[in-house]
């Protein structure tokens, strides 16, 4: 069976090639609540996990996004990010160490990688494709076209931990561009505008015969609909005069669940339009209104800079190759976000309305994953055709030189070079009579330094020399770099003198410890599995519960309602009313 997963920020899909079409897996349909029963809704996966209040147990997906326990979401975006870059302390309730290579996040009363809490959702997902009968047990897995190596690395061991060997990391927008062209087989050049919860990928790729080839790719790495809700929800602080510091937690967990349906609902307001935000009962005693009016143009005026700003990466892309938008044939829209009106204009304002494909034929919550699904199917010979895929690097792989005050990037491996790609330098020790030469790894931009914000360290590698030479010239030693299809980058390490080679091996760790990802992390998942609820034959379960006490003393979270996302549950009531939000044309 072959399987393509779409690990997304907010939500996650799962698809397979059934031997002549792909087919989503409602991993989490069953939980889907009435106030989300929307087109593809219930093929989403929510890439969420939380402790039930009561029982203290772990639950996902569905359940873990509108349900009254505090979540944990939006995982990937810690997978492709450095804690360091973070302020040391707590961040949107979640616990970031500044001097750490990965975030790390407190689940009840204890504390884990985000490589983990991202394996317990692959698990969750394996779990779910069970149900259906069906083995998943590798998977072309999908990641942002503009992810930094850690990032890939990241994802992979993520889902290696879950119980899924990912047999390719694809592209997010290529994926997305193999499903349409699968079902409409047209030639041309195509324009990937992929904007889902948490990230934006904009992808060049000519389709021909068969072959995708990506010409270019940019990107955010952090801007999506979780900025939205946070825009939306400042909106309507103003209108009330409401703080964050003035809510309860569970107030805060019934806002954001309101916010969010208030953000989808907006989606089918006319621009002339309005509705009413409801406050949910019980929210701030001291605020006499009940219902807040919003319009849809002053929502328009609130997201106006994220749409601004979602549009540059579209115009780098046009840049990079030197095009116009009357070069682009078709425009693909993908992700959630995408399909909000205003953005959908203004993408349309700026390459031509003609050009936007109807989202009917190109889905934009499940493309991606059924791409993937497509693409897995390929390497399986089960396609029946020529398809052919050509992928490209996302940015500049070189190296850290001199440069007086900052440090100087080399690129070694281009953006945009076709993989598999390799690259080649030469390094020489630092100082006489060295016994290793140090070789800094760093994807970055040619043109900005390498410590600069463009950059990412990938490695800093070390490379025992056979000999002590006092003339460093004699010490040369060729680096060679070397993608896969897959994105994976492996280094060679050759001594010029005796051609003897040195070093070879898969970048496969991050951080001045260099220690691998996998390690000591099979442990940390099944300590936080254990509790989940896994009932036996007879009915008894054994699973271990969160303490409250514990959580509530041990590490209180404050959570940022700005910024976090949990939607809405219409089973939630207060004093005996339902909360959520209610739409009404004006």
């Amino acid at each position: 069976m072959t399987f393509g997963i779409d690990f997304g920020t907010s939500n996650s899909v799962v698809a397979h090639w059934n031997g002549h079409t792909t087919e989503v897996l409602p991993v989490d349909g069953d939980n889907v609540p009435a106030q989300w029963q929307m087109s593809e809704f219930e093929q989403l996966f929510p890439s969420v996990l939380s402790v039930r209040d009561l029982q203290r147990t772990l639950c996902f997906g569905w359940e873990a996004k509108t349900g009254t326990s505090e979540p944990l979401d939006a995982v990937k975006r810690m997978l492709g990010t450095r804690s360091g870059a973070e302020k040391d302390g707590d961040v949107d309730g979640l616990e970031v160490a500044a001097q750490l290579e990965e975030h790390h996040v407190w689940v009840g009363s204890e504390k884990f990688h985000s490589t983990v809490a991202a394996a317990s959702l692959f698990s969750r997902m394996k779990e779910g494709v069970s149900a259906q009968l069906l083995d998943l047990s590798d998977a072309v897995v999908t990641v942002p076209a503009n992810a930094t190596g850690g990032a890939r690395y990241r994802t992979r061991a993520a889902a290696a931990l879950g119980g899924v060997k990912v047999r390719a990391l694809l592209n997010e927008p290529t994926a997305a561009a193999i499903s349409y062209a699968h079902d409409v087989p047209i030639p041309g050049r195509f324009l990937v505008f992929d904007w889902g919860g948490g990230t934006i990928d904009v992808t060049v790729l000519e389709y021909d015969d068969g072959l995708f080839e990506e010409q270019t790719s940019r990107g955010i790495t952090a801007l999506g609909g979780l900025e939205f809700d946070n825009a939306l929800a400042q909106l309507i602080q103003q209108k009330i005069g409401l703080t964050a510091n003035r809510l309860t937690k569970a107030e805060r967990r019934r806002w954001r669940r309101s916010v969010e349906l208030t953000k989808i609902a907006l989606s089918s307001v006319p621009m002339d339009g309005a509705l009413f935000f409801d406050l949910p009962v019980g929210l701030a005693p001291s605020i006499s209104r009940r219902e807040v009016r919003i319009t849809a143009a002053e929502y328009t005026e609130a997201i106006t800079p994220l749409v601004t700003r979602a549009l540059e990466p579209v115009q780098q892309a046009l840049a990079d190759l030197a095009i116009t938008p009357e070069d682009i044939d078709s425009v693909l829209m993908i992700g959630g976000t995408s399909q909000i009106p205003q953005v959908r204009h203004a993408l349309g304002e700026l390459l031509g309305h003609d050009r936007i494909v109807d989202s009917g034929l190109c889905r934009p919550m499940t493309a991606v994953a059924r791409g993937a699904a497509i693409y897995a199917a390929s390497l399986d010979g089960e396609l029946g055709d020529d398809s052919d895929f050509s992928l490209v690097t996302s940015y500049d792989l070189g190296t850290a030189v001199s440069a007086g005050e900052q440090k100087g990037f080399r690129a070694i491996i281009r953006r945009n070079a076709t993989l598999p790609a390799e690259g080649s330098a030469n390094f020489y020790p630092d100082t006489p009579g060295a016994s290793f030469v140090r070789v800094p790894v760093i994807e970055g931009e040619v043109g900005y330094p390498a410590d600069s914000d463009r950059a990412f360290p990938l490695a800093n590698i070390e490379v025992d020399l056979p000999t002590r030479e006092q003339d460093i010239r004699r010490n040369k030693i060729e680096i060679k770099f070397r993608y896969n299809e897959s994105g994976i980058l492996r280094f060679t390490a050759t001594h010029a003198a005796t051609g003897k080679q040195l070093a070879e091996r898969e970048i496969d760790s991050f951080g001045p410890d260099g220690t691998p990802l996998q390690h000591g992390l099979d442990d940390e998942l099944t300590r936080l599995l254990a509790h989940t609820v896994r009932p036996f034959a007879d009915g008894s379960s054994n699973v271990r519960h969160f303490s409250a006490a514990e959580s509530a003393n041990a590490r209180p979270a404050p959570i940022d309602m700005s910024v976090r996302t949990v939607e809405a549950d219409p089973a939630i009531t207060v004093n005996g009313e339902p909360q959520g939000v209610v739409t009404r044309g004006l």
